[in-house]
């Protein structure tokens, strides 16, 4: 028995130290809806400009719908383009936002994501990447995603907005309920305990 409970030990501590050190979540079901970050983001971080293809370039203040969205520090360069942001081999019309003095490029897009359980749903997806020296000193290509759930959706009672923080690699490091810090364009993750 002692084995057992020095084993779940050692378990729960790697856990904890791979979290600590931005290894990412251990291996199982996301405690919260998730959806994938695919390597175009870390690019994207590289180079925040439109392609040639993109269009409706102008001028924004803020992207995204409801709960699921951000207001730029000012008026930021905006645009749509064809990309596969979340690595499924499928590009899709997203939009985008770079807030040049922060250093955060915002997309914004109904997608699918992933429940607790494995199920997928739809909803609005909106993601922040971190660009080239950024205020927040955090590494280009890592970010948050927030997903806003409606009542009923992934087991959710009632409607919420869930996120995950991600690294360079796109793998989640931290995820719960979240929210949207209007002052900072940052999001804010209350871990599940």
């Amino acid at each position: 028995m002692k084995k057992e409970w020095i084993w779940a030990g050692i378990v729960a501590s790697a856990g904890i130290t791979a979290l600590a050190s931005g290894q990412g979540l251990p291996p199982g079901p996301m405690p919260t809806p998730t959806v994938n970050v695919g390597p175009v983001a870390a690019a994207k971080a590289a180079n925040p400009t439109p392609s040639a293809a993109a269009k409706n370039q102008g001028q924004k203040t803020a992207i995204g719908v409801g709960p699921a969205s951000v207001k730029a520090s000012g008026p930021s360069a905006y645009w749509t383009d064809l990309v596969d942001i979340d690595g499924d081999g499928v590009e899709e019309d997203t939009q985008f936002l770079y807030d040049k003095q922060r250093g955060i490029l915002y997309t914004y897009k109904q997608d699918n994501y992933q429940c607790a359980d494995g199920t997928s749903q739809d909803g609005d997806v909106l993601m922040g990447i971190y660009t080239q020296g950024n205020t927040a000193g955090n590494p280009s290509g890592s970010g948050w995603f927030v997903v806003a759930v409606k009542a009923g959706q992934c087991g959710e009672k009632k409607a919420g907005l869930f996120g995950c923080r991600f690294n360079a690699s796109g793998k989640p490091t931290t995820c719960g309920t979240a929210r949207v810090r209007e002052e900072s364009g940052e999001v804010e993750v209350m871990v599940k305990k």
